[in-house]
């Protein structure tokens, strides 16, 4: 049903990866977006191309950010100035795009009402842009106790800015999974950035959301 559809990613870090989300050959403006994920971390280790092998996607972009903020109108290299870059050079636009930013966001203490405020205006570039392709926001997992009350604002922002955009914006749940403390930091590489065993939880919240939505 899906196969040969084009994915998009709108991304911090845990989406990147070297020559990928960094892919001027795709999309000249990936030149200068730094990354985490290189060899010889497998590339087919990370959630996203999990999700491509599995649904037959190809890779439309990947524009993905290491250490990227969603929020922050004035810096050009946050999502919210980024989300009208995920169509290639040569004209080919996304089928399924997926949003997954916002823990650095928390990290850094941005205020839940920017947070929200910049997350709809990347949902309504979103839309505007690309307005046949269906949309897949990855909320927070409540991967760290300190953070728990922020992390479950960002979750509702996200959500609420999803359900405003209609029918082709949808929600996948990393919040209320057992991706969280103990069981998150168990399954990342350094504390933050998921090994291939949380790449494969993540993948599969992801993937059973497009499943789910898209038709």
């Amino acid at each position: 049903m899906l196969k040969g559809k084009r994915l998009s990613i709108l991304g911090d870090s845990v989406s990147t990866y070297q020559g990928v989300s960094d892919d001027t050959s795709a999309n000249s403006t990936l030149f200068y977006n730094p990354y985490f994920y290189r060899d010889p971390y497998p590339l087919d280790g990370t959630y996203w191309h999990m999700i491509m092998t599995e649904l037959e996607l190809s890779l439309c972009v990947n524009n993905s950010w290491s250490g990227g903020l969603l929020s922050g109108r004035d810096n050009p290299d946050s999502g919210v100035n980024r989300a009208d870059k995920l169509s290639k050079d040569n004209g080919e636009s996304p089928d399924i795009i997926i949003v997954f930013m916002g823990l650095n966001d928390v990290g850094r203490r941005i205020s839940e009402s920017v947070f929200a405020a910049d997350y709809e205006k990347t949902l309504a570039t979103l839309k505007k842009k690309y307005p046949s392709a269906y949309v897949c926001c990855v909320n927070l997992p409540d991967r760290d106790a300190r953070l728990k009350k922020s992390t479950e604002l960002f979750k509702s922002a996200i959500e609420s800015a999803a359900n405003s955009m209609g029918d082709k914006f949808f929600v996948a749940d990393l919040f209320h999974s057992r991706l969280n403390n103990d069981f998150y930091y168990m399954n990342t590489i350094d504390g933050l950035h998921p090994d291939p065993d949380g790449m494969r939880f993540i993948a599969n919240i992801v993937k059973d959301a497009i499943l789910k939505h898209v038709k």
